[in-house]
């Protein structure tokens, strides 16, 4: 019975796992077109073409629902058959993702 507890939970926590980092790696590449235009408005003083708010409006409207339903997406087939992760080096947000999407 123990066994068999242990082994849906670290299922469960790999999905979420999993699906958390899809999500984040979905919100920094769907925000950093968004954000560029108000960093170039701060550095070189170019005119926005939309405003702050207009920009929130509309990634909360766009963005939020496909983020969501990247949390709520199935396993994986091969999610345990993976070695456990090493929380030294597999973090959820570590600098090499920023890096690529920064980039």
């Amino acid at each position: 019975m123990f066994l068999c507890v242990w082994s849906l939970c670290s299922c469960e926590g790999r999905l979420i796992f999993d699906n958390l980092k899809k999500s984040i790696a979905y919100t920094l590449t769907s925000n950093i077109p968004e954000i560029s235009p108000f960093l170039v408005f701060i550095t070189a003083s170019i005119p926005l073409p939309l405003g702050t708010i207009t920009i929130l409006c509309i990634d909360l409207g766009t963005d939020m629902v496909p983020a969501i339903s990247l949390a709520y997406e199935n396993a994986e087939s091969d999610i345990m058959k993976r070695l456990p992760r090493d929380p030294k080096h597999d973090k959820l947000v570590n600098d090499r993702s920023i890096d690529c999407y920064i980039v």
